[in-house]
């Protein structure tokens, strides 16, 4: 950072409107928890491959990676948690990379439509084996699913990547408002069109999905009289009661802010005030709940976070026990190996 004689009235001693110790903090927390529970469920499959054979799983497994990103991004991005402490570049070319890239968030909310068509995905993937078994071995088959996924992130960032464009680097601003946007749409009814397109392809599209398959798989099963008995157990087994929580929580958090947006784009709304932050706080309030999701509706995720958790506290408790070199009696050192051993014999 320039910090010179020309540096100490460049830099805005208010931050955005939206941006509060509340904001932060509450972005900070829940950056925390995301990352430490959806990395509990990717080790869930570290430990159990075999859960992988299965497409909901592989499908489970990009959302929670997916979520990770997030909120490592959501820590990292000056618009949420550092904000002024975020080094800002002064190079042109650099602060122009840094503000179509990482300040617009364009790869923070990429991740975030991703994540909705993967809960589409899996919405899809239980209409299937409730609706038409028959052909779920043909649809839903590890190869389709990965390129399912490899199609999606593609698809996602289409439709997130016009905000590399719409933001410029202004040099003459201070130096932590040099980013600024620069919708490049023209007219305001153009804008509203566009914003209107995008937000039916980023949120309408696969929570209107998700919602027709799932009442399409209530109405099967439940009141068509040719519904075989696996169909509804199925309907009321784990997995479809544990992706339709995911898909239903996905909806709430997502919608608000996307209506937002497109009000935003039609001139109605302002980006970056405290309502824009409010409803994006809830939009990552979703990455936090999915682990928990989970382990309270799927008994196979919860056995899978007590293994890692006991295995955590384990080897901590074995690291104490080394780190005690003498025995009490004659200063004899005692070794890290012995500790364990001797913790595992007692454990038994």
């Amino acid at each position: 950072m320039n910090v010179s004689n020309e540096s100490t009235p460049s830099l805005s001693p208010q931050p955005p409107p939206g941006i509060t110790t509340f904001t932060r903090t509450t972005y900070s927390i829940l950056s925390v928890v995301a990352i430490i529970g959806n990395i509990l469920v990717i080790l869930v499959f570290v430990g159990n491959k075999d859960l992988l054979k299965k497409s909901y799983n592989i499908l489970i497994l990009s959302l929670a990676i997916s979520d990770v990103l997030t909120a490592l991004l959501l820590s990292t991005n000056p618009a949420f948690v550092l904000g002024d402490a975020f080094p800002y570049p002064t190079n042109h070319i650099i602060g122009d990379i840094f503000c179509r890239v990482l300040w617009s968030r364009t790869i923070l909310f990429q991740l975030v439509v991703f994540s909705a068509y993967i809960c589409m995905a899996l919405a899809t993937e239980r209409w299937y084996a409730v609706v038409r078994p028959y052909k779920y071995k043909e649809i839903f088959n590890k190869k389709r699913t990965l390129v399912y996924i490899s199609l999606v992130w593609l698809w996602s960032f289409l439709l997130c990547g016009t905000s590399l464009f719409e933001v410029a680097y202004v040099p003459t601003e201070p130096l932590n408002r040099r980013c600024k946007w620069k919708l490049f749409w023209g007219k305001q009814q153009v804008r509203s069109i566009v914003a209107i397109i995008q937000v039916l392809f980023k949120m309408v599209l696969p929570c209107l999905t998700m919602l027709c398959l799932f009442l399409h798989m209530v109405y099967k099963a439940g009141r068509s009289t040719v519904a075989s008995a696996e169909s509804k157990a199925k309907l009321r087994g784990k997995m479809t009661r544990m992706v339709g929580a995911a898909c239903f929580m996905l909806i709430v958090c997502y919608a608000p802010n996307q209506i937002n947006y497109a009000l935003a784009m039609a001139g109605k709304a302002r980006l970056d005030s405290e309502l824009h932050h409010g409803l994006s706080i809830l939009v990552f309030v979703n990455s936090c709940v999915n682990p928990f999701i989970y382990g309270l509706s799927n008994k196979n995720y919860r056995n899978g976070y007590l293994r890692i958790m006991l295995s955590v506290c384990f080897k901590i408790s074995g690291r104490i026990n080394s780190n005690r070199v003498t025995d009490g009696s004659n200063g004899t050192a005692i070794t890290a190996v012995s500790m364990v051993e001797s913790a595992r014999e007692n454990s038994a």
